[in-house]
């Protein structure tokens, strides 16, 4: 299976709450209707960072981050709009994002206790490398991290699925009204290490779990930058797999 990851803020040429309303309202509608008649896509999922932990364990941080999506494809096969398509969907992003960052990633499940749960709290931890750090080093330093997560969520009451997600890739974007809103390739040299998603029942037992990492400074190494652990809202835009 395919998979590939996005984080993006909203832009400043709008509110927040302006970019939070036309995201939820037009982008997502827009985009699903893209995605709906493509064999390709299995899922489309969006997340709104709406905490992040703090150096004492707690959640009293302002999130770093703003929206994450998620899409996932059959296998071999990626996300592939017409020009017209990719431009419409470039041009919509002025009233809503920037800075997106999106890539390709591959995917290792390291927990799986989900059985017919039907609502689920998300947790994401995203991480870039040093400057000057090897992209296999810092992912050995991202992978520690992961074992250290999946060590806290096996004995953890309510926590649920755990995926450690590496980055193959990064888009390339270009300003229109503001920096990274079009894609226009492939970055030569991505420092985005990758992403660790962790689900739990509810966000009680979640922010329990792991709050004590970000205090025991599990998260600080000389290796990683922009290294955030959130807890976001996730919800399944688009979803075939059980159809």
């Amino acid at each position: 299976m395919g998979k590939s990851i996005g984080r993006f803020e909203p832009t400043p040429s709008r509110t927040p709450e302006e970019c939070e309303r036309h995201y939820t309202q037009v982008h997502v509608p827009m985009a699903q209707d893209l995605l709906l008649p493509r064999p390709s896509v299995l899922s489309y999922h969006t997340s709104r960072a709406v905490a992040q932990a703090d150096v004492n364990g707690g959640w009293k941080q302002r999130p770093r981050a703003w929206r994450f999506v998620v899409l996932r494809f059959t296998p071999g096969e990626t996300l592939a709009f017409t020009p017209e398509q990719t431009e419409m969907v470039a041009q919509d992003h002025v009233n809503c994002l920037y800075r997106l960052r999106q890539g390709d990633v591959e995917e290792q499940v390291l927990l799986d206790r989900v059985d017919r749960q039907l609502a689920l709290a998300k947790f994401v931890i995203e991480a870039d490398r040093g400057p000057g750090v090897d992209r296999d080093a810092a992912w050995d330093v991202f992978s520690a991290v992961a074992g250290r997560v999946r060590g806290v969520m096996n004995g953890a009451f309510g926590a649920r699925r755990l995926i450690l997600n590496r980055a193959l890739n990064e888009i390339e974007c270009e300003p229109l009204d503001v920096e990274g809103q079009r894609p226009v390739g492939v970055l030569a040299d991505s420092t985005r290490v990758g992403y660790i998603e962790a689900y739990f029942d509810h966000a009680r037992w979640g922010e329990e779990a792991l709050g004590v990492l970000a205090a025991e400074g599990v998260l600080r190494s000389p290796a990683l930058v922009d290294v955030n652990l959130l807890r976001v809202e996730e919800n399944a835009a688009l979803d075939v797999t059980g159809a």
